[in-house]
């Protein structure tokens, strides 16, 4: 191959992992030595990032390089789209910087954090490695890296010791967003109960302090997991799922319980998810109508979105039938 086709080989190859490759990769994949690999970067077509990583000159910004730079490092001769196949990949993204992939909590993640199952020490003193056992249910891929789950996430950040006030927020955004399930959060919780002055293995009531502190009303929770429920898997007892509703926000207390919780906007979008789904079904609308909601939507109306208002009206006047 032509050195100039090597090159615009390899930066092709960069481009399809955010305009980063290693000299691992450009010597295996492209077949560009490392004479040739410093001729490229000389030229100014690649910028060095950091020993055996570069960047393609212009790139366009990325927020998450330094987490893209550190996991590529921990697995440098095989490119990303491979690694992802694998049922373990070598490491991933963990604990607070996974948390803020997620979205979770407000923590600073001024160093990277990431979790293998074996051994691995990388020259990056803003790296720091944790090593455990992993297994497939553990990680997914968001915005093309391997993270921990949410669930995986708070168990790291309870087993590492993070302060209750950051647990706590991220323990709220992970039920009010419907990323965890409450049962499954609490058996997570339960290793790391006594260690936090709870009684031992009492993922119950340590999931209950998280929540009071992170300041989120019962009923918001409970909402966002209503919610959750719904889209994971449609009710198959329409009158159930309208006297669960019911039965935690009676219409006359559902306007007061909102306007706690209008601050958070994840709740509202919880809300709107359930009951814009409930819409588009006929049966679930008339079982709320009987079971004596149609106040409640009407109380909702300031902080429910307008698609959702829009199928709740179109429901009314039609007696239960929605709109096509």
């Amino acid at each position: 191959m032509h050195s100039d086709s090597r090159a615009a080989a390899l930066v092709a190859l960069a481009n399809d992992q955010w305009g980063l490759v290693t000299s691992r990769q450009a010597g295996t994949v492209v077949g560009v030595s490392p004479q040739h690999l410093k001729q490229i970067a000389d030229a100014g077509v690649l910028e060095r990032v950091r020993h055996g990583m570069y960047r393609v000159a212009n790139f366009p910004y990325d927020q998450h390089q330094d987490l893209r730079v550190a996991w590529m490092a921990l697995d440098p001769a095989r490119v990303v789209w491979e690694r992802l196949d694998d049922q373990v990949p070598v490491g991933v993204i963990s604990h607070r910087s996974a948390a803020v992939l997620h979205g979770l909590g407000d923590m600073d993640a001024d160093v990277v954090e990431l979790t293998s199952e074996r051994r691995i020490r990388l020259s990056m003193p803003e790296v720091e490695i944790h090593r455990g056992r992993l297994e497939r249910a553990d990680w997914e891929v968001i915005d093309g890296l391997a993270v921990t789950t949410g669930l995986r996430t708070v168990a790291d950040l309870a087993k590492a010791g993070i302060d209750t006030g950051h647990l706590g927020g991220v323990v709220r955004d992970a039920l009010s967003r419907g990323r965890v399930g409450e049962d499954d959060l609490i058996a997570a919780l339960a290793d790391q109960a006594l260690a936090y002055g709870h009684a031992p293995f009492d993922g119950r009531g340590f999931l209950d302090a998280l929540v009071e502190m992170a300041g989120v009303p019962t009923t918001a929770i409970s909402l966002a997991h209503i919610a959750a429920q719904h889209t994971v898997a449609r009710a198959t007892d329409p009158a159930e799922l309208a006297e669960a509703l019911k039965s935690l926000l009676p219409p006359g207390q559902l306007l007061s319980a909102l306007e706690r919780i209008r601050t958070e906007t994840t709740i509202e979008e919880a809300l709107a998810k359930v009951l814009g789904a409930i819409m588009q079904d006929p049966t679930l609308v008339a079982a709320l109508q009987n079971a004596g909601l149609r106040e409640a939507f009407e109380q909702a109306r300031p902080v429910l979105d307008p698609a959702t208002l829009r199928a709740i009206r179109a429901a009314q006047r039609t007696g239960g039938r929605t709109e096509q």
